[in-house]
């Protein structure tokens, strides 16, 4: 990797970090007019340029194509962080909440319940397959089985657990 590579990738990275610090503190950036100005667009933020943060300027290109590889959402993660920065300074200064915004939020929770509702479901079927492997271990513990036979009967039973993990983790068998 080349060293303007690395610059690039820790910009993106400082990016999220720096949208994330004015999300949870507007107050302290409302006052920043190039903060301002680099929210207003995805151009703008690629063009922002922050020394002590190690946030330099590239194109809006490879902004995404780093927050692709680097972001687990992508640039749409470091896009909604922006529009979100770019709320709380906007609500920060007005004292209103942007209907944007709470439409924005609105996303959000129906995002996180549906996360939150597979998660509980993975959960569940991770839940009945440790059930599961326990009792093949209490019986296999209880067997007096030689060892040919208990050795394929690991097999079958891991392999079986396998597949289960395959399909709850991935969706796939």
């Amino acid at each position: 990797m080349n060293k303007a590579q690395e610059i690039n990738q820790k910009t993106v990275q400082e990016t999220k970090i720096l949208l994330l610090e004015v999300i949870k503190n507007p107050d302290v950036f409302k006052d920043d007019e190039s903060m301002k100005i680099a929210l207003n667009s995805q151009g703008s933020l690629a063009r922002y340029k922050n020394v002590e943060r190690n946030i330099n300027p590239c194109s809006l290109n490879t902004l995404k194509s780093l927050s692709e590889n680097l972001l687990d959402n992508g640039f749409f993660e470091l896009d909604t962080l922006r529009i979100n920065a770019k709320s709380v300074i906007e609500e920060a200064i007005t004292g209103k909440l942007k209907q944007g915004r709470k439409a924005t939020l609105k996303q959000q929770v129906a995002t996180l319940k549906n996360n939150l509702e597979v998660t509980q479901q993975s959960n569940f079927l991770l839940t009945t397959i440790i059930k599961e492997m326990r009792s093949q271990l209490k019986s296999m513990a209880e067997q007096d089985l030689t060892e040919k036979d208990r050795i394929k009967r690991y097999k079958y039973a891991n392999k079986k657990i396998e597949a289960q993990l395959n399909y709850v983790l991935n969706g796939e068998l």
